[in-house]
């Protein structure tokens, strides 16, 4: 099958370091390739890559385990995408009134 491993949709996902990221899931293994060897994201870097400031990663860092920490990301919605939803929701509402 052609092209197979671009679409692929569980299991390893890994990158070039220059190119832009997979969805973050909870159950796949993410992480890049640096000088011909596979690097895993750190959890700060998947919190990160989902918008989520620092000061939050470090709250829940100090009471999760890095296990934890990956599968709430994973679970988790990119914030600057819901941010924009809201921002967009609420100028709707406003030019309906």
């Amino acid at each position: 099958n052609p092209g197979k491993e671009k679409t692929r949709q569980n299991g390893r996902r890994i990158k070039e370091e220059d190119e832009e990221m997979f969805t973050l899931t909870a159950s796949d293994i993410h992480g890049i390739l640096l000088d011909s060897r596979i690097r895993r994201l750190t959890p700060l870097e998947t919190f990160r890559l989902q918008g989520v400031p620092d000061a939050y990663f470090e709250r829940a860092a100090s009471v999760c385990s890095d296990a934890q920490l990956y599968k709430q990301i994973g679970n988790a919605v990119t914030v600057p995408v819901v941010r924009a939803i809201g921002e967009k929701i609420a100028e709707y509402w406003k030019g309906e009134k």
